[in-house]
């Protein structure tokens, strides 16, 4: 093959290579949220509350098994005046494109202990708001899904309830979920 060929090829094959389109940020997202961040840290990882009804830790959030139900403790909810909050802290920072809270699945308490409306936040190494997302709850077990458009990196992602069924003065989630 000849010196000329082969510097025509190279050329070809290198402005083909520049010109090849850049792939976006935003990933593709499933039907449902893998959970693979919490999965991974899961032994590492710090859950934390506003406050908790006797027998219904925040780590129940994390434990992956939805009717299993973290509930504020009395009074710790929107229609009492009070932002009810749950935290999930990571060792290290960790790439998060997706946050999916589930509004409570207690079987024993199937109504009136939901979320309407609430916040993401997303937190530094220093628990400082790198953002906040306003999110609006969905379907008939009240959950949230935040769907970012480019992967983050945090330490540590917080949910605060804004509004509620205004039926009890606490609120209940079952799972924090994060890929």
């Amino acid at each position: 093959m000849s010196r000329t060929v082969i510097t025509a090829v190279v050329v070809m094959l290198s402005t083909s290579i520049i010109a090849a389109p850049v792939p976006k940020l935003r990933p593709t997202f499933g039907e449902s949220n893998t959970n693979e961040l919490v999965k991974q840290h899961k032994d590492k990882l710090k859950v934390d509350a506003s406050t908790e009804y006797s027998g219904y830790p925040a780590t129940r959030l994390i434990d992956g098994e939805p009717t299993t139900v973290w509930y504020s403790a009395g009074g710790d909810s929107p229609m009492a005046g009070k932002t009810p909050h749950v935290g999930v802290t990571f060792p290290e920072d960790v790439r998060v494109k997706r946050v999916t809270v589930l509004g409570t699945r207690d079987p024993n308490y199937k109504d009136g202990y939901f979320i309407l409306e609430g916040t993401v936040e997303l937190l530094d190494k220093d628990g400082k708001l790198i953002a906040a997302h306003e999110v609006k709850s969905a379907g008939d077990q009240h959950d949230f899904d935040l769907k970012l458009d480019q992967f983050t990196t945090v330490r540590g992602v917080r949910f605060k309830a804004t509004k509620d069924q205004n039926k009890y003065s606490c609120v209940a989630l079952s799972e924090i979920q994060m890929e």
